[in-house]
């Protein structure tokens, strides 16, 4: 989980950072961001819930790194490219910067959403008894359900906006769902978990646009 914090980022500031900058940076996010952010969720810290130094009673719940592992990269990708600043003429010539091969953008994406099942699945640390099994196959079960409503909603809502199908941003659409029921993937129903897809599939597409008109 610290690892894919870190490589997260790799995807944000791909083209932009030199390999050195990036490792100073790997040796940061594993050695220091990401060790508190899980002591203060998963670590019993103040954010886990409880009756002693905690917030509430409730506390934070993040099944298996939606928050703790994807927001947390997440955020110092966005923090990073805004930083370092767009690749050298995305916004300032005609220059095409698509997908250069859609086809490995499916492959990969279907590589990330098989690993995902061992991602969310193997968060339920054992399978020694029928309920952990149970619990086990309604994470799978949440875990499709939201990727494929997120993909398809991505794809209908950019051939709605621009007449054209849009395998990349469906592709895209299917990781943000991915994201998004990794949080509560063992504590929420199956209709539940297509609702959550949903909306994932929106703020992504909302977070695509902002940050285009950003020149991020």
């Amino acid at each position: 989980f610290c690892s894919a914090s870190a490589t997260i980022v790799s995807g944000g500031v791909a083209e932009r950072v030199k390999f050195p900058g990036y490792l100073i940076f790997t040796i940061c996010m594993t050695s220091w961001i990401y060790p508190v952010v899980a002591h203060w969720t998963w670590g019993y810290g103040w954010l886990s819930g409880g009756d002693t130094y905690q917030v509430n009673g409730v506390g934070f719940m993040d099944f298996a790194g939606s928050g703790i592992v994807h927001m947390c990269g997440g955020v110092a990708a966005l923090v990073g490219a805004a930083v370092v600043g767009p690749r050298k003429g995305r916004f300032r010539t005609d220059e095409s910067f698509d997908p250069h091969s859609l086809p490995l953008i499916v492959l990969g994406t279907f590589i990330l959403w098989f690993g995902w099942y061992g991602f969310n699945c193997g968060s339920t640390l054992s399978m020694a008894s029928s309920a952990k099994g149970t619990m086990a196959a309604l994470v799978a079960m949440n875990t499709t359900l939201s990727g494929a409503t997120a993909g398809l909603a991505v794809l209908m809502l950019r051939r709605w906006t621009s007449g054209k199908f849009d395998v990349g941003g469906m592709c895209n659409g299917i990781l943000a769902g991915l994201v998004s029921i990794t949080a509560g993937c063992g504590n929420v129903e199956c209709g539940s978990a297509v609702l959550i897809g949903f909306i994932g599939a929106l703020v992504y597409s909302a977070c695509s646009s902002a940050v285009l008109r950003l020149c991020i």
